[in-house]
């Protein structure tokens, strides 16, 4: 399989995840468009994986949270824009209580877009400005977005979700790069990632992951965004009381760490690129 075929799949078991975390009486989000969107499919994919991982997965639900969490504190009166980058089967502009105004974004591979909107157009949605955008995110993306409505001069909130570990560093810098060339002063990214301890540039057998950075923070700061806030999944673990029974079950290598992380562009890409955006 392609990591295009890899990550399309993964659309699909993830949607599933979120449907058996919907069911739970003490769930911590809920999405009622996720069973339809999974399937049987994401159910079939959801069941081999986790056989093959030999434990259930605890974390997903955890990280679904902590980005809602993030986006919903950074989405203010004056944020413009959410953008989902390989936005998969999630429904978070659905989900979550947008403010007025907002045009929401979502990006991802044909296939999965297709999908998406079949199975939502047969279910009740909330009035939300969102706009599904079929594109490469390995690629040049950028026209695609602009075209479909984007407009950079307004601030953005980017969301790239189990996104980094499917491209290479060559795209996932690209990427990075990109999300700040069409920012607005005062936008945000939120991501997660794998990073590694050492400088190593292979691919960590058993993670499936190519973009492993060193050192994120500098990462970041080259392609113009400023590190403001991580941590690890044991900090969303302990806020929402989820801590896994067996935490080192089926755990990644231990010279690697899984990082939430929120970003700033920064500012003298602010200075550089725009003028300041005055409230009216």
């Amino acid at each position: 399989m392609t990591s295009a075929d890899i990550a399309a799949a993964s659309a699909y078991w993830t949607a599933a995840v979120r449907a058996r975390e919907t069911a739970r009486p003490d769930r911590l989000f809920q999405d009622p468009w996720a069973s339809a969107l999974a399937g049987e499919r994401g159910r079939e994919l959801l069941r081999r994986k986790e056989e093959r991982d030999r434990r259930e997965d605890v974390l997903l639900p955890l990280r679904t949270r902590w980005f809602d969490d993030a986006v919903a504190a950074e989405l203010t009166g004056q944020t413009g824009q959410l953008v989902e980058l390989g936005s998969g089967l999630d429904t978070r502009p659905y989900r979550l209580r947008l403010p007025a105004g907002t045009r929401a974004f979502e990006l991802d591979q044909s296939s999965v877009q297709r999908h998406k909107e079949a199975v939502l157009a047969t279910m009740p949605t909330p009035d939300r400005s969102v706009t599904d955008v079929a594109t490469d995110l390995r690629g040049d993306w950028s026209p695609d977005l602009v075209h479909a409505g984007f407009e950079p001069s307004r601030r953005s909130v980017w969301v790239a979700e189990g996104l980094l570990m499917y491209l290479d560093h060559d795209a996932a810098t690209r990427l990075l790069r990109t999300t700040a060339g069409l920012s607005a002063p005062g936008s945000v990214l939120i991501l997660d990632t794998l990073a590694r301890a050492t400088r190593r540039t292979d691919q960590v057998a058993g993670t499936g992951a190519k973009f492993l950075p060193a050192d994120l923070p500098s990462l970041l700061a080259a392609n113009h965004w400023t590190q403001r806030a991580h941590t690890t999944i044991a900090g969303p673990a302990r806020a929402y009381g989820r801590i896994p029974d067996q935490p080192g079950s089926g755990e990644k290598p231990s010279d690697l760490t899984y990082l939430l992380v929120i970003a700033d562009l920064s500012l003298a890409e602010d200075h550089r690129r725009r003028p300041p955006i005055h409230s009216a």
